[in-house]
C-alpha cells in the first residue's frame, strides 16, 4: 500500500496554490498597472492588439522574457513578474527624474539570494510602488521555491512560513488573502477539496454558534 505523507500533501496543496492563485494574482496586478498607466484609451483586454502594442514599447527581445504572443492566461509567474517589475512601460522617474524600472530602483540593489525571500513586503519608506515590487517579487520566489527544486516533501513549519508569506504579499498588493487562510487553515491531512472546504466552514459556523449561545 502506498502511504501519502503529510509532508507530501503540503507539498501538493503549495503547488496547487502557486499555479493557480499566485499567477492569477499577479494577472490582476498586470493589468492594474497597465489600465493605470496607458487607459482608458489602451485597456489591457489581452486581445493580439494590445499584446503587440505591449511588445512594441519593450522591443523585440522582451518577447524572450514574456510570451506576448499568447494570452496572458499563459503568462507564468516569472513572465508575469518580469511584466509588472522590468517593463519599461511601467518605469518610474528616480530622484534626478530619469526613468527606472520598478526592479532597478527597489529590487536590483538589495542582492538578495535565489532561494531566499523578502523579510517584509512593505516598504520602509512607504512608497505603494517599492511594496507592489516586493510582493511580486516575493510571489514569483514562493513560486521558484516551489518549482525549481522539485520539492515534494515540504514540512509543517515551512509550509506555515510559506503561506503565511504568501498572505502577506497578498495583502500587501490589495488582493483578498482569504482562499490563501483557508488553505492554511486546513487539517495536515486533508486536500482543497470543495467538499473539505464547506465541511470547514460548516464547522465554524457550528463553533460560533455554541460560543454565542
Amino acid at each position: 500500500m502506498v502511504v501519502v505523507t503529510n509532508e507530501q500533501l503540503n507539498s501538493l496543496k503549495f503547488k496547487l496554490l502557486a499555479d493557480g492563485e499566485l499567477a492569477n494574482a499577479l494577472r490582476k496586478i498586470f493589468k492594474t498597472v497597465w489600465d493605470k498607466k496607458f487607459g482608458p484609451s489602451e485597456i489591457w483586454d489581452d486581445s493580439e492588439l494590445v499584446r503587440k502594442s505591449f511588445l512594441a514599447k519593450e522591443g523585440r527581445d522582451f518577447s524572450k522574457k514574456v510570451p506576448t504572443h499568447k494570452p496572458y492566461e499563459e503568462w507564468d509567474c516569472t513572465a508575469l513578474s518580469y511584466a509588472i517589475n522590468s517593463a519599461k512601460s511601467f518605469a518610474i522617474p528616480d530622484s534626478s527624474g530619469v526613468p527606472r524600472t520598478p526592479y532597478d530602483l527597489y529590487l536590483r540593489h538589495l542582492g538578495l539570494p535565489q532561494e531566499s525571500f523578502h523579510s517584509s513586503v512593505e516598504s520602509p519608506n512607504g512608497i505603494p510602488e517599492e511594496t507592489r515590487a516586493l510582493a511580486v517579487d516575493q510571489l514569483r520566489r514562493l513560486r521558484n521555491w516551489q518549482a525549481h527544486k522539485g520539492r515534494n516533501h515540504i514540512d509543517k513549519v515551512t509550509f506555515d512560513q510559506n503561506i503565511q508569506r504568501t498572505k502577506e504579499a497578498f495583502e500587501a498588493l490589495g488582493i483578498s488573502a482569504k482562499e490563501i487562510e483557508e488553505l492554511g487553515n486546513l487539517p495536515e491531512s486533508e486536500l482543497p477539496t470543495s467538499q473539505n472546504i464547506k465541511m470547514k466552514k460548516e464547522r465554524d459556523v457550528a463553533y460560533r454558534v455554541v460560543l454565542l449561545n
